[in-house]
């Protein structure tokens, strides 16, 4: 998320979230141990702050899910906020979930923030390697360097990603 945050920060693509898509981070971020929930609840609070007019307003997909947008029904929300709020690419592991007919017809590219953010550097790698760098500078507790920072973003679900951008920093 961190990483994310920053890239989008130095405008290498537009972030768009939902509510229900915070809220959910934030629960699974914490039962999987990744945070606390003080920790998870402030990166939420940011991104609704620095990233506010980025959220799709409930209005445009609220009521619209349908069944062929996933198999499992507390998807159906998410794929609808997709769907009707012009949204490009949905990160997620849970990928099998998300590659319907319907989404692939609405153009939404459905891949992992691993898959995405290779993607990132191999289009704009001096960019990714800056941002990148900077996320690292700016973690402070505790402080980290740039090639254990990759270790922890691998280990986060980027495994790809931080090989990569290792070999090119």
């Amino acid at each position: 998320m961190d990483v994310l945050l920053t890239m989008s920060e130095d405008l290498l693509f537009t972030w768009v979230w939902t509510d229900e898509t915070l809220d959910e981070w934030e629960t699974v971020i914490v039962r999987q141990g990744m945070r606390t929930a003080n920790s998870a609840r402030a990166v939420t609070d940011a991104v609704r702050k620095y990233f506010g007019k980025y959220r799709i307003d409930e209005s445009l997909y609220r009521g619209k899910e349908l069944e062929t947008f996933s198999p499992d029904p507390g998807d159906r929300l998410h794929a609808a906020a997709c769907i009707y709020g012009d949204v490009d690419v949905l990160l997620t592991r849970n990928l099998k979930d998300f590659q319907t007919a319907a989404i692939v017809q609405a153009g939404v590219k459905v891949m992992t923030a691993d898959a995405f953010l290779c993607d990132l550097l191999q289009v704009h790698r001096q960019a990714v390697v800056e941002s990148f760098t900077r996320a690292a500078n700016t973690r402070k507790n505790p402080p980290t360097t740039v090639g254990k920072f990759a270790d922890v973003v691998a280990a986060a679900g980027a495994p790809r990603f931080a090989r990569m951008f290792k070999g090119v920093s």
